[in-house]
């Protein structure tokens, strides 16, 4: 028998140190309901968990980022549907003023609801906003910068691929122009306009014989002139007020081919006394542009009309701009060459889009393109139902600026569903993870309970065998008696 190590008291104490260990860490367990609490719990079940709570975390966050995006998308169609009403009314006057059965006082009454209307669509452009953020005004669109400025209104649609488009402009857009002679002697026949009527490109004015005025008779045909959609000036350099005798000058309002400046008189002595033919007709021209063949495809449809260009693809890609007012003679005179055309360089970038984050990864994003939603851009800034052709050019204009508003509507529409599907997947996603997740790291209580209870036992155990270990040394006392 031996005194100095005591053998069974060392092997006892060893045996219930141990299931103290795994005691205290099932209570842990058992407590906080997690299987893996330190590292060493499982090394390799810690460093996946670890990775699939920060994809967890990321996907709860793309989650409300995509009911975010809805939001956004909802406000923005809602002012959308606005303009869309707004639109409809507006061509409903431009309908509405077909009639002749209304005067020219009516139809300014019309234009000026119109011009009310123009305002509040600009209003809605500006000021639609979610948290601080505009949505219609052009700051959510592809940003496209010009190499120059002589071109603006510049557009693309949302599908283009991103990099640069080259055009040159031969030639910009002109406007009907025609010019009269100086009048003289008997044909300004005492200085008394003869009885007689003209016609400016369908609207008549009429003369009595007795009108003497120059003033008068000058305001008289330059506000027919006007509703003729006609710029009428006197003088050869078409800045003087007018005499009798001066030169007349006739320039349509606006640009292109479609635009004519036809006068007709139904006398040979009016059309003397103001120094033009009983019949002209003079037109415009639209602008001539032609586009780099490498930058699109040869089924590419390049049209202008005026000064606005625009380039459509077969799969609906399309670019657009408009060439300033005398861009071309400006481009010359900088360079002197008198035949020099402008080249115009296009780069469409994806800055300005935008993107929503729904995935809890890089680049893992739905964007969208909302292009600015203003007159301007709608090419209605010009509408006027009190011209000769005001009627058929309002229609004309506010169908084409229904049909881009539908179309962004539309796109919209699609996106906002995209989202909510995004949210439904990553719903889906979140809790399959999280299933998973707790699959590694979760305790099973059952079990765990069970391996309390046999811990304890065996602590139990353990505390008693050790008591009676360390009683042997003991029985060495009786050895000494």
């Amino acid at each position: 028998m031996k005194i100095n190590y005591n053998m069974s008291a060392y092997v006892a104490n060893a045996r219930l140190l141990q299931n103290e260990d795994m005691l205290t860490q099932s209570l842990e367990r058992l407590s906080s309901g997690y299987r893996i609490n330190h590292a060493s719990d499982d090394p390799a079940g810690m460093a996946i968990s670890s990775k699939m709570k920060s994809q967890i975390r990321g996907l709860d966050q793309a989650n409300r980022n995509s009911k975010d995006g809805i939001s956004v998308l909802e406000t923005t169609e809602g002012a959308l549907s606005e303009v869309n009403s707004i639109l409809q009314r507006m061509r409903e006057l431009a309908v509405q003023s077909g009639n002749d059965t209304y005067t020219q006082e009516d139809l300014q009454a019309m234009q000026d609801e119109i011009e009310e209307l123009k305002e509040e669509i600009d209003r809605i452009s500006k000021d639609t906003e979610f948290n601080k953020l505009r949505v219609l005004d052009g700051s959510m669109s592809s940003r496209i910068y010009a190499n120059t400025r002589e071109v603006t209104l510049m557009e693309a649609s949302s599908n283009l691929r991103v990099g640069d488009y080259n055009f040159t402009v031969l030639e910009e857009a002109k406007k009907a122009v025609y010019q009269g002679t100086a009048v003289t002697g008997a044909d300004l026949n005492g200085n008394v306009v003869p009885k007689g009527m003209i016609d400016i490109n369908g609207y008549k004015v009429r003369f009595t014989g007795e009108e003497n005025n120059a003033e008068e008779i000058f305001e008289k045909l330059r506000d027919a002139c006007e509703i003729g959609e006609v710029t009428l000036t006197a003088g050869a350099a078409g800045d003087e007020s007018y005499t009798f005798g001066k030169i007349l000058n006739f320039e349509s309002k606006f640009e292109g081919l479609s635009e004519k400046v036809e006068i007709k008189c139904d006398n040979e002595d009016i059309a003397k006394f103001f120094g033009i033919p009983t019949t002209l007709l003079a037109n415009g021209e639209d602008a001539k542009v032609t586009a780099d063949p490498n930058d699109f495809s040869p089924s590419a449809t390049l049209i202008t009309k005026g000064n606005r260009v625009t380039i459509t693809e077969r799969n609906g890609v399309s670019l657009g701009f408009t060439i300033e007012e005398g861009a071309l003679e400006r481009e010359r005179a900088k360079t002197g060459n008198a035949t020099a055309s402008l080249a115009v360089e296009l780069n469409v970038t994806d800055v300005g889009k935008m993107v929503f984050q729904v995935g809890a990864n890089e680049k893992e994003t739905i964007s969208i393109s909302i292009p600015e939603v203003s007159t301007r851009t709608l090419y209605i800034d010009e509408v006027d139902v009190t011209t000769i052709n005001g009627t058929d050019r309002s229609l004309l204009a506010l169908d084409n600026a229904l049909a881009k508003v539908t179309a962004i509507r539309s796109e919209i529409g699609a996106t906002q569903n995209r989202l909510d599907y995004a949210t439904d997947n990553l719903d889906e996603v979140t809790g399959d993870m999280t299933s998973a997740l707790s699959r590694i790291e979760d305790v099973d209580m059952a079990t765990e309970m069970s391996t309390y209870t046999q811990m304890n036992v065996l602590v139990q155990a353990a505390t008693s065998v050790l008591g009676q270990a360390n009683d042997i040394p003991e029985q060495v006392l009786q050895l000494l008696q």
